[in-house]
């Protein structure tokens, strides 16, 4: 029976002390993890309830940081879509010193418009079909599709291309005033998309994106983003807002028609003027676009910048919370060094004792 006590008070003082082995080695592992990071290794055990805040301050870091990514995102959309406005707007000025010495009558370069104007009706329309990320830039929302037809291109639902519809209302050109202001009231009509024949509207076989009206007349859904928790940006420019329409009006009466073989001043001037007019409006609007998307990429950047700075301060307040003083680390370190080196100790010399080492 006492040989029975003594075998089970031995094991229980050894499983006692690898008990206490296992608590330094763990404290010490945690130590050193707090030594090496400079931040608590149990967060949630050490903090109690002040836990509840880091983890918040996290998830509002989380948050912010989702915001600066799709905000960077957005940043360079926009800075594609205002270098193509600022090369539509630089093709449309280029075209137009030259149509504007032709305004009012002809001029010495009048045989060169309509090449001009077919050159940069092409240009623009490449630009107009301009790709980020492999979204369609100025189709809206309908991003997956191609903005804009070219001048030749058949539409796919109207079968006519947008040199079809013009020259199927200007013909060869104008030979009266009264015949030239009759052309360019329905022209306008085909851009304002209110023509009888809803084939020739621009929304039809022009332009591919994202209407300007509901099927019920309301406004179409623009693009937007969210910048910022209950911040939204409509930044969308589209390719069948007025300041392209006139534009694209203005540069297709001109392609449409050799005005240099229009022989009357008078339909040559009610015609070649609306075209010149319309192009210089259409400039103005390409302008206007484009200093409200700077706005807008200021307002992107500024919103950034505001939530980078929270993210700092957030930081901030969770190195506070979950920080360790170094000094102190470093000595609780040492000091569970000496302990566990302490217990080896013991456990080996106690280990060695045999009976036989005390009999003579």
């Amino acid at each position: 029976m006492t040989d029975l006590l003594a075998n089970v008070s031995t094991l229980q003082s050894t499983l006692t002390r690898r008990r206490s082995t296992a608590r330094l080695t763990q404290e010490m592992m945690k130590a050193e993890q707090e030594v090496s990071t400079g931040l608590k290794a149990d967060v949630f055990g050490d903090l109690g309830e002040a836990a509840a805040e880091s983890v918040l301050l996290r998830s509002q870091i989380d948050r912010n940081t989702a915001f600066t990514t799709t905000n960077s995102l957005l940043s360079g959309r926009m800075e594609v879509m205002a270098q193509s406005l600022g090369q539509i707007r630089s093709t449309g000025e280029d075209f137009l010193s030259l149509a504007a010495g032709n305004r009012d009558s002809p001029g010495a370069l009048v045989a060169q418009l309509q090449d001009s104007a077919i050159a940069a009706l092409n240009q623009i329309t490449t630009t107009l079909n301009s790709r980020y990320q492999g979204n369609a830039l100025f189709a809206g929302i309908d991003s997956d599709t191609v903005a804009v037809q070219n001048w030749t291109q058949p539409d796919a639902d109207t079968g006519l291309s947008p040199a079809d519809v013009l020259t199927s209302i200007t013909g060869t050109g104008p030979t009266t005033q009264a015949q030239a202001q009759a052309m360019v009231a329905e022209i306008a009509t085909v851009f304002d998309n209110t023509h009888a024949n809803p084939d020739l509207h621009y929304e039809a076989s022009f332009y591919n994106g994202t209407p300007a009206l509901t099927a019920g007349g309301a406004p179409q859904e623009r693009v937007v983003a969210l910048i910022d928790e209950g911040v939204t940006l409509n930044y969308g420019v589209q390719a069948n807002d007025a300041a392209f329409t006139d534009l694209m009006r203005g540069l297709t009466m001109l392609a449409a028609v050799d005005v240099s073989q229009i022989a009357d001043p008078d339909a040559y001037a009610a015609y070649v003027t609306e075209a010149v007019d319309a192009i210089s409006v259409g400039i103005g609007g390409v302008l206007a676009a484009e200093t409200q998307l700077g706005a807008q990429q200021k307002l992107v950047e500024d919103t950034s910048t505001a939530l980078e700075d929270v993210n700092d301060i957030y930081n901030s307040r969770i190195l506070a919370l979950e920080a360790v003083d170094p000094y102190e680390a470093a000595t609780r370190l040492s000091q569970l060094e000496t302990q566990l080196q302490s217990s080896y100790a013991v456990t080996a010399r106690l280990m060695n004792l045999s009976l036989l080492n005390f009999l003579v």
